[in-house]
């Protein structure tokens, strides 16, 4: 039976069914029917023009009104998940319960679109957004101003002046809500999405395990952000071969990258390639499932199926390469050798059955090489420049990768 689309799935949707919070880099909300408690019953601090407070609901929230009549709020729900919401008593034409796409454009951060909900609060209407990654409330906070619009009819334009001060004071406020009610174990600074990040770093017992790769002569390797963000320490070595202790120089949240040192000397180093094609053969090397798989290292073969990652993210790459848990961080490695992106994540195809009721296969993901060579040059690393320019027989790509790959061990 041929294959037919039978949903439009919305960006909320492939989000749900990502396998890692990396993949949903704009402002992407749960849209639920519920609508939050948007009112401040005790005032926690006014900084830079906000008012932030704390609601009977037991959330934390900040709040700024404009000339023309709008209100923004941004803040958490008692649960610590994350709300933005817009609203004016000059939007009558917001029916409540109905799901909007709003497009952010933002002075400083970027663009954004995401799925929120029309509702009514009080005399005003608005569109409300929940579960957002707090990742990206720190760049909506960061943005100068924003400029927010409806099917392409503009609704408002927002200076967010003061707004970074004012989600700092959220979280303080968040922090001692929870502290407040006894919940020791939460008290910490509210995060987004239990949704599982994989390949996530291979769990070891006392610790977890990625892959990573040589980036310079002096022994700087390259691997995921989510690898090495959790660790005491870092150590890392070839397939085989001994491991050595590694220091973590420098990160990149937003991309999922990291770059860290090491003592060793590099008998290889890879090049990279910034022009992926989509169609074209590419491999994985790295260390998945440590303790199960072989520790000479595993290599796969797969394809360049989309230039775009989920909901055509143009950081990530699709690939059908097969990946696992513990792959994260390895190079990706195009049919001349050429590092051409870096693992990252594959689609959770449990959650996903859930949602479309078929069983997704090869669906995997890479950050692309361009943003890997801008986080290495922001660093002071220059990446190798000979780009290799002869087709190679997959074998030959192995030996060459195992030469350069190495396994990250986090505890």
């Amino acid at each position: 039976m041929g294959l037919r689309s039978q949903k439009v799935w919305n960006r909320l949707t492939l989000c749900a069914i990502a396998a890692s919070l990396s993949l949903c880099g704009s402002a992407t909300a749960n849209a639920q029917a519920s609508t939050p408690t948007l009112s401040i019953d005790k005032v926690f601090a006014r900084p830079s023009g906000w008012l932030v407070g704390e609601n009977d609901s037991g959330g934390c929230l900040a709040v700024a009104s404009y000339k023309d009549g709008t209100t923004v709020w941004i803040g958490f729900d008692r649960e610590s998940e994350s709300i933005l919401a817009f609203t004016n008593e000059n939007w009558g034409s917001i029916t409540p319960g109905q799901a909007y796409e709003l497009q952010m454009r933002a002075r400083g951060q970027g663009n954004w679109r995401g799925q929120f909900t029309g509702f009514q609060r009080r005399g005003e209407k608005g569109f409300v957004a929940r579960g957002l990654k707090t990742q990206f409330l720190r760049d909506f906070a960061a943005a100068g101003g924003i400029w927010v619009s409806v099917a392409g009819r503009e609704m408002a334009r927002l200076s967010l002046g003061g707004s970074n001060a004012a989600l700092g004071t959220i979280i303080e406020c968040q922090k001692q809500q929870i502290a407040s009610r006894g919940d020791r174990q939460n008290a910490s600074a509210p995060s987004t999405a239990p949704v599982r990040a994989a390949p996530e770093p291979q769990r070891e017992s006392g610790g977890s395990s990625g892959t990573g790769f040589f980036v310079s002569t002096n022994g700087h390797v390259m691997t995921n952000n989510h690898v090495v963000k959790d660790c005491q320490t870092i150590s890392v070595g070839l397939a085989g071969g001994v491991k050595t202790n590694a220091s973590l120089v420098a990160r990149d949240a937003t991309n999922d990258l990291a770059l860290l040192r090491t003592n060793l000397k590099p008998v290889a180093l890879p090049a990279f390639s910034t022009r992926p094609r989509i169609g074209e053969s590419v491999y994985a090397f790295g260390f998945p499932l440590v303790g199960m798989l072989s520790t000479s290292g595993n290599f796969t073969i797969g394809n360049i199926t989309a230039t775009a990652g989920l909901a055509d993210d143009t950081r990530h790459l699709q690939i059908s390469t097969p990946v696992q848990v513990g792959n994260s961080g390895g190079p990706l490695l195009d049919q001349f050798g050429n590092v051409t992106g870096v693992i990252v994540s594959k689609l959770n195809v449990a959650a996903a059955a859930k949602v479309t009721g078929d069983i997704i296969q090869n669906v995997n993901f890479a950050i692309k090489s361009a943003i890997a060579v801008n986080f290495l040059d922001s660093n002071g690393i220059a990446p190798v420049e000979t780009r290799k320019t002869q087709t190679l027989d997959p074998a030959t790509i192995a030996e060459a990768a195992r030469d350069f790959t190495v396994l990250v061990t986090c505890r």
